[in-house]
């Protein structure tokens, strides 16, 4: 019965039950909870540098920004001004050819060939009536997630891209235009509408919206054409977007003449010798 009972009360073997005591004591030595506090102060000292690093990051990222945005806007004012001279220097070249051409009946003969060449290819001014197209970007841009159909790019949406210059611009040679300038960048057989990032580039010179779109031609048929043909169909699709557009006639504009028509392939051939 003695056995039974001491069983009972002692079913721990006295080697366990010094092991387990052993084990607590040791727990309780160890410092459990300082050694958690210890880690909480070593992650909350991590995350006070990175913090610290982020803000002290934050106004170098801005001064590069503003220093950026500064070198652009000199070289455009030095751009600007270059090409300002270089339009008084062609006037002036033009004025003496013109000069000297009209020495001789031949030359009077050349020069009359000349200003239908140059007006023909964008390399000489042009003044006449025109239709007038004005697109502007959305007050507010509608991204809604959706992905925007004409550029596959979630960030267009309620923007002008430099497709929607491509469309109108097509659409207005396919109805006569004789001469076209978008925000006064006159187009050529060479021009290029494309983009770099947000910005639309017209010959590789940035432009800001609105843009503005002027045709020289005959505006009855120009407007009845464009209006009444893909290019207004296309400006009311651009309406869903929250592009404003207006289209409009003028008696009488002035289109500049090209900054530059650089042909390095192109040559004018030699007439074609007699039988021999």
């Amino acid at each position: 019965m003695s056995l039974l009972t001491n069983l009972m009360e002692n079913s721990l073997d006295a080697g366990y039950a010094e092991a387990a005591e052993r084990r607590r004591a040791g727990e309780a030595s160890s410092g459990g909870p300082w050694v958690f506090a210890a880690g909480m102060v070593l992650i909350g000292l991590l995350v006070a540098v990175a913090a610290a690093e982020a803000r002290n990051r934050a106004p170098a990222v801005d001064e590069t920004r503003e220093a950026l945005g500064n070198e652009i806007a000199e070289r455009t004012a030095v751009a600007d001004r270059l090409e300002n001279e270089l339009t008084e220097l062609r006037a002036a070249v033009d004025q003496a050819r013109a000069d000297a051409l009209q020495l001789t009946a031949a030359g009077t003969q050349l020069a009359d060939q000349l200003t239908a060449l140059e007006t023909a290819t964008g390399a000489g001014a042009v003044q006449g009536p025109a239709l007038t197209v004005h697109l502007e970007d959305a007050e507010e841009a509608q991204v809604d997630g959706s992905v925007d159909p004409r550029t596959d790019d979630e960030d267009a949406q309620g923007r002008v891209t430099d497709r929607d210059l491509q469309t109108v611009v097509n659409e207005l040679w396919a109805a006569g235009a004789e001469a076209i300038a978008v925000n006064e960048q006159r187009l050529t057989a060479l021009s290029a509408i494309r983009s770099a990032g947000q910005a639309v580039l017209v010959d590789f010179r940035p432009l800001s919206p609105p843009y503005d779109i002027v045709a020289i031609g005959d505006t009855d048929r120009l407007q009845t054409r464009f209006v009444d043909g893909f290019g207004g169909t296309y400006l009311d699709v651009l309406e869903t977007y929250g592009i404003e557009h207006d289209v409009g006639t003028e008696d009488a504009v002035r289109l500049p003449a090209a900054s530059g028509l650089p042909v390095r392939r192109a040559t004018v051939p030699e007439p074609a010798g007699g039988a021999g």
